[in-house]
């Protein structure tokens, strides 16, 4: 057992008192989804595996042995090195989320070579992820370190835990997470350079041009058809920016 001892998880009704207690609107709950029967058709779809290999052909045996069941030491260093990772889950429907976390390098932290724990830091409370993990303990991550071409996924099961010790040594700029989301780990590998490379994602002189995207500010009032002004809402973004990114 690591020096944390026992991992106290959070119940369906805490969560729903850490929901209620941070936003009294109506329940941080997505909107129902619906397939779109309007989907665009196609006539070359594939819809099988052996088509699918057909086509690809089969993973080299190097593709297919480099899972690993547990974080070695080469897991470990890029954990560590990372600022920013992705989280993939999905409620009880199918319904899928991706879900973006950042923080200082190695925030995520190895506890052991089979579980690894991550800040769940303020925002906007809809809690997508941990609703999910809730129905459905299974997740996906995915680390980038920049400047490394390779990136790291991982695969396990989630629990939502408040453990005090945990929370405290998760602290960033002297405050705690609320919650802290423990993943047991089931597998790991290492995604090769191609994508990183082909995206020339961190070569600055690569990069699209961001200035014909909207600020955020306007992009919510457009979608959520507020009937704040784009300038009231700019002003409580950066100040929640500011005043609340711990």
């Amino acid at each position: 057992m690591h020096r944390f001892g026992a991992l106290e998880t959070v119940n369906d009704g805490s969560l729903m008192a850490y929901c209620s207690t941070h936003d009294p609107s109506p329940r941080c709950r997505r909107r129902p989804r619906e397939r779109n029967l309007m989907a665009i058709k196609f006539t070359g779809e594939v819809t099988s595996k052996s088509e699918l290999f057909d086509i690809l052909g089969e993973p080299s045996e190097r593709a297919v042995n480099k899972v690993v069941t547990s974080i070695d030491e080469h897991c470990r260093a890029v954990i560590e090195r990372s600022p920013f990772m992705l989280i993939a889950s999905c409620d009880s429907d199918g319904n899928m989320d991706v879900s973006p976390k950042g923080d200082p390098p190695g925030f995520v932290r190895v506890l052991d070579e089979n579980t690894l724990a991550i800040p769940d830091r303020k925002g906007n409370r809809r809690a997508d992820t941990l609703n999910n993990i809730l129905e459905n303990p299974k997740v996906g991550l995915y680390f980038l370190v920049p400047g490394f071409r390779e990136s790291l996924r991982v695969t396990g099961t989630a629990r939502i835990v408040r453990d005090v010790e945990l929370r405290e040594s998760l602290a960033e700029r002297g405050k705690a997470p609320d919650i802290a989301i423990v993943v047991d780990v089931v597998d790991a590998f290492f995604h090769c350079a191609k994508c990183i490379i082909r995206s020339g994602l961190w070569k600055s002189e690569e990069w699209a041009d961001a200035s014909g995207i909207s600020p955020f500010a306007q992009i919510l009032v457009d979608q959520t058809k507020t009937t704040q002004s784009v300038a009231e809402i700019a002003e409580q973004i950066e100040e929640s920016l500011v005043n609340n990114l711990y």
